[in-house]
């Protein structure tokens, strides 16, 4: 029987007067591939960052391994979030701290380790996204390509247990979105981790996912696995993951 690894009862996010989510009721599996698909401002990086402890929800809780997020002492948290890995859109890479030092940096946060131990586990890291030569330089010395690397490299170090990852082909080309998804699921089965994504690629979505959730209208419906997404009958779903202009959804 699959351990449910994350859920939320009845979450609801605001910010000031904006509702982004509504009373969301979900649970993801152990093992799971969870893609969050839907319009640009619909919510869905707002509810990957709600289940990885990143924002706490204005109502409602969310639960990863039956503890609440919101219930948990500061050093609990801590622990907890050693288990998770975080890709943000932006890569939220440091600018001035070059390959090295930023994948470094959540090791050092996360653990009292020797120095010699911390390189090296930056050094592998590196090394399995075919990063080993840039190891000295900045985030702007490198191409949009390997920075997205960089910050798949510095979310995976911990090898974490669920990982996090916030539109990662946004602004890639389609060949260089495949590679990223190769990578990422390259890493998941190494880790039989568990992978939550958000994205409006559809290619990627249907390349990486077990299931599929839109965000839309505050809520979030399951569209199930690819074929049956594609097959959906939600006239919302079709527009979007058919691209088109007439329909139900407008453009923001």
């Amino acid at each position: 029987m699959q351990k449910v690894i994350l859920s939320t009862q009845n979450v609801s996010k605001s910010f000031g007067s904006n509702v982004v989510l509504k009373d969301i009721n979900l649970k993801i599996f152990e093992g799971e591939s969870i893609v969050f698909i839907g319009p640009s401002g619909s919510g869905k990086s707002v509810l990957l960052k709600l289940l990885a402890g990143i924002y706490p929800p204005s109502s409602g809780q969310v639960f990863i391994r039956d503890e609440n997020w919101q219930a948990l002492e500061s050093e609990e948290k801590h622990h907890l979030a050693r288990k998770l890995g975080m890709m943000f859109q932006q890569g939220a890479l440091f600018d001035t701290l070059t390959a090295f030092e930023n994948v470094k940096f959540p090791i050092n946060e996360h653990y009292d380790l020797p120095e010699e131990e911390v390189n090296k586990m930056a050094t592998d890291i590196l090394a399995r996204v075919n990063l080993q030569e840039a190891h000295h330089k900045i985030p702007s010395e490198l191409s949009g390509g390997m920075q997205k690397r960089l910050a798949i490299a510095r979310a995976l170090v911990l090898n974490p247990e669920v990982v996090f990852y916030d539109d990662p082909v946004a602004g890639q080309d389609p060949i260089q979105s495949d590679l990223m998804s190769d990578l990422i699921l390259e890493f998941k089965r190494k880790n039989n981790s568990t992978l939550v994504m958000s994205t409006s690629n559809m290619r990627t979505a249907f390349k990486v996912a077990d299931r599929i959730f839109m965000v839309v209208h505050k809520e979030v419906i399951e569209t199930g696995n690819p074929e049956q997404t594609k097959n959906h009958s939600d006239p919302r779903v079709q527009q979007f993951i058919n691209g088109r202009v007439e329909g139900p959804l407008k453009a923001r």
